[in-house]
């Protein structure tokens, strides 16, 4: 990538590093990569990682910013639907949003672009009415105890492929 044209690829991103993978990176090519994505919601802050992005000049891409229902990666585990958690419904009768757009405003106040997923119509223009959602400082405490609770990472195929995924990480 970094010998491509620089009028062909303006900037560089990464996806899912750990902390070793990208100093390592860093370390070995000289450039820093503008942006990196990894899953990011409030039962998987990842504050301090994000501390780190921002004192390097990265930015960071929340995925999954509404959580996630994959039972593949924790059979068993009770960890309630980040939609459907009492704290984002109380914030989100309090404030006059939906949960998803408590979640999508919380992610974008940490200072993160989000990307959340959707097929239907409806649900785009309520992400994008997220930026209308007022939050104050007890709401982003509120929700920032949550990790305490229910600290999850939903997409974590470490076992199935046999490998140590994010290592260094909250929920490694």
């Amino acid at each position: 990538m970094i010998a491509l044209p620089k009028e062909k690829v303006l900037n560089i991103g990464i996806s899912n590093f750990s902390p070793a993978q990208l100093t390592e990176i860093i370390a070995k090519t000289g450039v820093t990569p503008f942006a990196h994505q990894m899953e990011l919601h409030p039962y998987l802050p990842q504050s301090t990682w994000i501390a780190t992005h921002k004192s390097l000049g990265i930015s960071v891409t929340a995925y999954s910013p509404l959580g996630g229902t994959n039972p593949i990666y924790h059979p068993g585990k009770e960890t309630p639907p980040l939609l459907k958690n009492d704290v984002l419904l109380e914030i989100a009768g309090e404030t006059h949003c939906t949960p998803a757009q408590v979640a999508l405003a919380w992610g974008i106040k940490r200072g993160t672009s989000v990307i959340p997923k959707s097929a239907h119509e409806d649900h785009f223009v309520e992400n994008l009415e997220a930026l209308q959602c007022d939050l104050g400082i007890k709401d982003l405490a509120k929700i920032d105890l949550l990790a305490k609770k229910y600290l999850t990472r939903f997409s974590n195929p470490s076992k199935s492929w046999g490998v140590k995924l994010f290592e260094g990480l909250e929920d490694a």
